[in-house]
C-alpha cells in the first residue's frame, strides 16, 4: 500500500521515534511504501530549532541522526514532476482548510495512494469536501512489525 505522509506525521516521528508513529515509519517499510513531496524536507529545515527544543534529544547531532533515520524510510517525489491536472483537481479539497497541504493531497492522488496525517483540522476539512483517500488508522493494527 502506498501512503503519503505529511509534515505532521514526520514531526511526530522525529519528536519520539520510539513511539507508535515513529515505529510505523521505521519498521513499516516491509508492509507499506511511504512517500512525501520534496517540500517536506524544507519544512523540517524550517522548523529544526522547534523540533530540537520539543524533542527528548535536544542537540543538533541527535536531530540530524533522527531526521536521517526517519527520512530514509520515505521516498521523496519532486512536485515539478506531477502533472498540472493533479494540482488543479486537488485545490477544491484543501481550499477551505489549508492550501499549505495541497502538495500532500496532489501527491496522494498522483500515486493513487492514501494520505496519513495527524492534522485533525485537515482531516475534517478533507472529509467535508468529500475526500476519501485518508488513511484509516486500523490499517496499522493488522501488521506485526511492532514485534520486530
Amino acid at each position: 500500500m502506498k501512503i503519503v505522509v505529511d509534515t505532521n506525521i514526520v514531526f511526530t516521528a522525529m519528536l519520539n521515534p520510539n513511539a507508535k508513529v515513529g515505529q510505523i515509519l521505521i519498521y513499516g517499510q516491509q508492509h507499506f511504501e511511504f512517500y512525501a513531496p520534496q517540500l517536506l524536507k524544507e519544512e523540517i529545515r524550517k522548523h529544526k530549532e522547534k523540533i530540537i527544543a520539543l524533542s527528548k534529544h535536544n542537540d543538533e547531532n541527535d536531530f540530524e541522526e533522527i531526521r536521517d533515520e526517519i527520512l530514509s524510510c520515505i521516498r521523496f517525489i519532486s512536485e515539478e514532476q506531477i502533472p498540472y491536472h493533479y494540482w488543479h483537481e486537488a485545490i477544491p479539497y484543501v481550499r477551505g482548510t489549508d492550501m499549505d497541504d495541497l502538495a500532500f493531497v496532489v501527491l496522494t492522488n498522483y500515486l493513487d495512494a492514501k494520505l496519513w496525517t495527524g492534522d485533525k483540522r485537515l482531516i475534517a476539512g478533507l472529509e467535508r469536501a468529500g475526500y476519501s483517500r485518508l488513511i484509516d488508522r486500523n490499517v496499522f493494527s493488522d501488521t506485526d512489525f511492532f514485534d520486530s
